[in-house]
């Protein structure tokens, strides 16, 4: 039977192979949390298919967005969901929102400070964007890009304040971030000084940087 974790979720978990992301646009805040009590909810009460690991929910800082993030044992695991009727997926429309395109992806590298505050503080804020791309290889590539430059221009170190990590994920067609921050504010000075300016150079300054979250609830098949 799933459980509802306190701990936040472990991205690069090694039985992970990888994993399907979502993201809703709501209304308000007050429905945002309204759908977000409903999704954990739903989580915990459906049966679940054989692959899927643990389902993670943020809430936008914004107060109007959603975003899951489903971990599975392997592709084909995940592709046997995919082609088969599945009660796990939360039903957006029933809860009053238009669901939004799931997008498998494979974490492709993880970057971390080299040195990190001890204790570690929890993640505070998730900021998260999406890239699109010509093709896996071509993904691969433009993330393997954007962190040499970010390292000529910044220095191995990323010794930035508040920063905890940055998951850099790949797809046919995309690329998906999600960054970890001991805090919002920390991580807005990052983004306006550094990934903002990489972005232009990189030539995706029209995708933007994304939204920011907050994690919510992580629930695990185990």
């Amino acid at each position: 039977m799933p459980i509802t974790l306190d701990a936040q979720p472990v991205i690069a978990r090694g039985d992970v192979a990888i994993a399907l992301v979502e993201e809703v646009i709501t209304v308000d805040a007050e429905r945002m949390r309204a759908a977000a009590a409903a999704v954990v909810k739903h989580w915990e009460s459906t049966e679940w298919p054989a692959g899927l690991v643990a389902q993670s929910l943020f809430t936008g800082t914004d107060g109007r967005s959603l975003l899951t993030y489903a971990q599975w044992s392997s592709a084909e695991a995940l592709g046997e969901s995919l082609r088969s009727p599945s009660s796990v997926r939360p039903d957006w429309r029933a809860l009053g929102f238009e669901p939004g395109a799931p997008q498998p992806f494979e974490l492709h590298r993880r970057v971390r400070p080299t040195v990190l505050p001890d204790p570690l503080p929890p993640a505070r804020c998730f900021p998260a964007a999406f890239f699109a791309m010509d093709s896996r290889d071509a993904a691969r590539s433009w993330v393997d890009g954007l962190l040499d430059n970010e390292e000529e221009n910044e220095g191995k170190d990323r010794a930035y304040p508040g920063a905890l990590a940055a998951n850099f994920h790949v797809s046919d067609d995309g690329i998906f971030l999600l960054s970890e921050w001991a805090s919002e504010e920390e991580a807005v000075v990052h983004i306006k000084e550094v990934i903002e300016p990489l972005l232009e150079y990189m030539g995706q300054a029209e995708a933007g940087a994304g939204r920011r979250y907050s994690f919510h609830a992580t629930v695990s098949a185990t």
